[in-house]
């Protein structure tokens, strides 16, 4: 293949991950939901066929089958094969006559019961959150639409209420590091809606239930350090509690300004 026909294939591939990361992350989420085996062990696979006029196939399949439908591909089955990264997913993509193996990072989105909700160890400032606030939180299984609808609505908010996120980052870097901060967004009913950032032992509070998304804020965040020593965060993990589920979203910054 040329260059450009490499080019071309790649940027084909990141615009299939970018289109279906809302329905992986569902996936993994349902997979972990119903206590399946450790996500490391499954393999998201994206099958796209647009000549065919067919939908793509977006799917999460045991390691060893996707070793096994990847036998073309030897560089592909010798990765598979090794250990994947803990809490990421690999994703086989199929687009046209290219194939590709690539590394996701998963933020899914999982369900709250109300007996989670009204046990959540809420900050101090962010209390007035409970009680009505909890009116969105429902008992229904956990099925892939609403866990997909669920993350596409998370992002959504963290998307709209970046810049009350940001601003306190700004109040939270006078008396923490960025790289100890986490922000905690809530959208939890008419009198619970909440941007605030604190330290991510505060943070960490919430996702009792939910090993998975606590261990992304275990230790210290992603940080940057500039030449004059200050630090400045590359990635600002988010808390998200809305529409009756819980994430934890990757919010991206350049600077925190003074």
């Amino acid at each position: 293949m040329s260059k450009e026909a490499v080019r071309e294939a790649c940027l084909g591939v990141a615009g299939l991950i970018d289109k279906y990361e809302p329905r992986l992350n569902a996936l993994a989420a349902k997979v972990m939901h119903d206590n399946l085996p450790p996500i490391e062990t499954w393999v998201g696979a994206i099958l796209s066929t647009p000549e065919d006029g067919e939908p793509d196939t977006v799917v999460l399949v045991p390691r060893d089958q996707a070793i096994e439908a990847s036998a073309p591909s030897a560089v592909i089955v010798r990765t598979l094969k090794e250990k994947s990264e803990d809490d990421r997913l690999d994703v086989v993509v199929h687009s046209k006559d290219i194939g590709m193996l690539v590394s996701l990072e998963i933020e899914p989105a999982f369900p709250v019961t109300r007996k989670q909700a009204e046990a959540a160890n809420l900050p101090t400032h962010l209390l007035f959150a409970r009680g009505e606030a909890f009116a969105t939180v429902g008992e229904q299984p956990a099925e892939t639409d609403a866990l997909e609808n669920a993350w596409k609505e998370h992002r959504r908010l963290l998307d709209e209420r970046h810049d009350e996120i940001l601003e306190d980052l700004r109040t939270a870097t006078l008396g923490h590091e960025i790289g100890d901060c986490a922000g905690v967004l809530l959208s939890l009913g008419e009198d619970g809606q909440a941007a605030s950032v604190v330290t991510r032992e505060k943070a960490r509070r919430l996702l009792v239930n939910y090993p998975f998304l606590a261990r992304r804020l275990a230790g210290r965040g992603p940080i940057r350090k500039k030449k004059n020593g200050r630090e400045t965060a590359g990635v600002l993990h988010v808390v998200v509690w809305a529409k009756g589920h819980v994430s934890v979203q990757s919010l991206r910054i350049r600077a925190v300004g003074g």
